[in-house]
């Protein structure tokens, strides 16, 4: 069974280029090069699920991290551990942050309204699904709608063990 992934097409611009500007360019025509990308971005998903899945979840944990945001408590955590989010752990992190906009708690610390331990434990169960359980196509899919998903992907490589 043959999987197909549509990325979303580029948005144009104005500029006055055309398509037959762009095939001269650079020698391949605008459906060659999407083809082309979206199976270097499917290949680079892949590579990266796979790499996340090798890295085991923290079991000793104890510390209590003050925190007044999820992705500041993220921030803390990558340094405790010395280990990368997952990209839609990162995602979802930042969604809740900005889930606070304009509630009533937006201003309030949120260790004061959610205990350290139990968010950096919801933390690492959101990690574990993302990690063992994400597709590497719904992971492309999401790249090839985000310009700027490269912000999300930490640059911390720990050591694997074999």
């Amino acid at each position: 069974m043959q999987t197909s992934v549509t990325m979303n097409p580029r948005a144009s611009d104005d500029s006055g280029s055309s398509d037959v500007d762009a095939e001269i360019s650079d020698g391949f025509s605008p459906v060659e090069r999407d083809v082309e990308d979206e199976g270097s971005l499917l290949k680079r998903a892949e590579m990266y699920q796979a790499y996340m899945s090798l890295i085991p979840i923290p079991t000793n944990r104890g510390s209590l991290i003050p925190f007044t945001s999820w992705v500041g408590l993220s921030v803390s955590i990558k340094q405790l551990y010395g280990q990368p989010l997952h990209y839609l752990t990162n995602v979802l992190l930042r969604r809740w942050d900005q889930s606070r906009f304009g509630s009533d708690s937006e201003d309030q610390s949120l260790d004061s309204i959610i205990h350290p331990c139990k968010a950096e434990a919801t933390i690492w169960l959101v990690e574990e699904i993302h990690r063992f359980t994400s597709s590497h196509l719904q992971i492309a899919l999401l790249w090839g709608s985000d310009p700027t998903y490269h912000s999300l992907i930490d640059p911390i490589f720990p050591k694997i063990r074999s």
